[in-house]
């Protein structure tokens, strides 16, 4: 990823649009507009907006050398989805993040092989867990 790509400056709807990109790969902004149609109430003008958005953002590069331009991620989705919950995480009470993980387990649709992955990452993280998780919040000398 560049140095000037930040994955906290994606909005919402700019997350949207760069989950039609990774899926497909590439594609086109009609591309984008056909499969956001079915999810969303966007005009064709505001997918080109968002797509404009994303790379000002380095987010996307377009292949300028034929017409319509081709659109390709700059960014793998599975980086942008560690940054994102790295950023979300540290944000976070060192005593609440696994409350954090709890609610998105509860509220999230997951595969049984994601869960078996999950509980023997969590075997194996117990091996050295600590019994209790410090406060961090108003730093070492509160």
């Amino acid at each position: 990823m560049t140095t000037t790509t930040k994955i906290e400056t994606m909005s919402d709807a700019e997350w949207t649009v760069m989950r039609i990109f990774w899926t497909l790969g590439q594609g086109t902004s009609k591309d984008a507009i056909m499969y956001l149609k079915r999810k969303t109430d966007w005009k064709e003008a505001t997918v080109k907006t968002l797509i404009i958005r994303l790379q000002k953002k380095n987010f996307l590069k377009a292949d300028e050398s034929s017409r319509p331009y081709v659109y390709k991620p700059l960014i793998e989705e599975s980086e942008a989805i560690h940054e994102n919950v790295n950023h979300m995480f540290n944000s976070l009470c060192c005593m609440k993040k696994g409350q954090a993980i709890e609610d998105l387990i509860n509220n999230s649709d997951i595969s049984k092989s994601d869960i078996t992955d999950m509980i023997n990452l969590l075997n194996k993280k117990a091996e050295t867990a600590p019994d209790k998780v410090e406060c961090d919040c108003l730093g070492k000398e509160a």
